[in-house]
């Protein structure tokens, strides 16, 4: 028996040493039932809700190709602890023939899979539970619960109990300074494409490195992200916004957010931390609402601008940034317009450049070669139609089949003795109705001839085709 082991562990807070332990455990239950171990598949530092582990995908694909005969592992929770990827692991593993074994349960079978699963993901939902619990008790003693914030620095220390402290905040002075640059001048009257040039102008850091966005400085009021939107520079710390969940149709369970009820969030007054006096941030809101009636008036159903054919596939020649929409029909780099990052400050006008790239696409498309797959793949397509049969849908025909059926069953029931005039009169009017639907029959398939396209007619219709792509 071909036997491989497979190990993982969640994160860098956990032993290095526990993969090596798992190995230990998993190799005596494999010397224990004489199988060879021909290879160790381990995950460190993954987490068991992930399906994209590369030692995990590697070890199923080896089965599928016949070359495992057992699994064995410390616990299924290290195959998975999603109640679905179980299920989906378990269902590929035995499906390729490979058993599955394991120190703590055994032998695995669809019921152990079953509630393995089913506990591995009440295991993963109370562990969130625990986590927000903690999480909220540190926000509500003044801490920070996640990232850095730009104008504060996040630091540990030790408590009175002797145990560490960890997220605490204190204002960085150099970037708490930039910060109320900022607002001063957006109060003033600057855009923050303005701002965002004048600070890479600077060499200035943005928050995440790299250069200023316009986006980083006006973010979102409504998500309350950005620079000018951030509660944390009045004093007050705003968490709970956002819920993370990780989207089930992607492999890698990618995390995106959504946006809480605005009573689920959590708010607590650190005054010591206060940035921006009171007076300029109630400006700064002032012209924020300001700047908001103006886009509602403009697009009264709140309608975003529309979505360009080439928007997200232009990009500039320079510096690579996309080339994004300038005014109302212009393509300018995103770099120069809203960075000043780039010197390149050609603008190409949005018709000019989309039927360029359409002329050239057509072209393109035009060739003989692509026109004979045309024809050919409409041939084809024409063939499975009438594969398909027009005699299933055809209710004449339908019917037909039906008293077939009836003139049979009476035909059988005369022929079996039993002496019946309703029946022969039944089966008279049956062969008259089925000579009339075999005419009608004819009649539908004579009457309605399908006359395929020449290829020079279908070539003349690729061709239109293609020209009707700058409609």
């Amino acid at each position: 028996m071909r036997a491989v082991i497979y190990a993982r562990y969640s994160s860098n807070k956990q032993s290095a040493t526990s993969i090596e332990d798992q190995v230990r455990v998993c190799q005596a239950l494999a010397d224990h039932n004489g199988w060879i171990v021909r290879e160790v598949y381990a995950d460190p530092e993954v987490s068991g809700t992930l399906r994209n582990r590369p030692r995990l995908l590697q070890l199923i694909t080896d089965a599928k190709s016949g070359k495992v005969d057992v699994v064995v592992a410390e616990s299924l929770d290290r195959l998975a602890r999603d109640l679905e990827d179980t299920s989906w692991i378990g269902k590929r593993l035995t499906y390729s023939g490979a058993r599955i074994f394991t120190h703590a349960e055994g032998e695995i079978c669809e019921m152990k899979i079953a509630v393995a699963g089913l506990l591995g993901s009440m295991y993963v939902k109370n562990l969130a539970q625990k986590t927000w619990r903690g999480l909220e008790g540190a926000v509500l003693a003044g801490r920070m619960a996640g990232g850095r914030t730009y104008g504060f620095d996040v630091y540990s220390t030790i408590g009175s109990d002797g145990r560490p402290l960890n997220g605490l905040l204190r204002i960085n002075r150099s970037e708490a300074e930039i910060v109320l640059e900022i607002y001063r001048k957006f109060a003033r009257g600057s855009s923050a494409i303005q701002i965002a040039k004048e600070l890479n102008a600077r060499a200035l850091k943005a928050p995440r490195g790299g250069a200023w966005n316009a986006s980083t400085i006006r973010g979102d009021p409504k998500k309350l992200v950005g620079i000018l939107n951030n509660p944390l520079y009045s004093g007050q710390l705003v968490w709970n916004r956002r819920q993370w969940r990780k989207n089930p149709e992607t492999t890698e369970r990618r995390r995106t957010y959504r946006i809480r009820p605005k009573s689920e969030w959590v708010f607590v007054d650190l005054p010591d931390l206060r940035v921006i006096p009171d007076d300029l941030w109630m400006s700064v809101r002032q012209r924020l609402d300001r700047v908001a009636r103006t886009l509602r008036t403009a697009s009264p159903n709140g309608h975003r601008r529309p979505k360009h054919l080439l928007s997200g596939l232009v990009r500039c020649g320079e510096c690579g940034a996309n080339y994004v929409i300038s005014g109302k029909d212009y393509y300018r780099c995103a770099g120069h317009k809203e960075r000043g990052t780039c010197s390149n400050a050609t603008s190409v006008k949005l018709t000019v450049l989309e039927n360029g790239v359409l002329a050239q696409l057509q072209d393109s498309l035009l060739s003989p070669d692509l026109a004979d797959i045309f024809v050919e793949e409409f041939n084809r397509e024409f063939a499975l139609l009438q594969s398909a049969g027009h005699d299933r849908v055809n209710p004449e025909v339908v019917r037909l089949s039906a008293v077939h059926k009836q003139i049979e069953n009476i035909v059988g029931a005369i022929a079996d003795g039993i002496p019946s005039s309703s029946l022969r009169e039944r089966l008279a009017r049956l062969e008259e109705e089925k000579v009339n639907l075999e005419t009608r029959a004819k009649i539908t398939k004579a009457s309605a001839p399908v006359q395929l396209p020449t290829a020079g007619e279908l070539i003349s219709l690729y061709r239109q085709k293609v020209a009707d792509l700058r409609g």
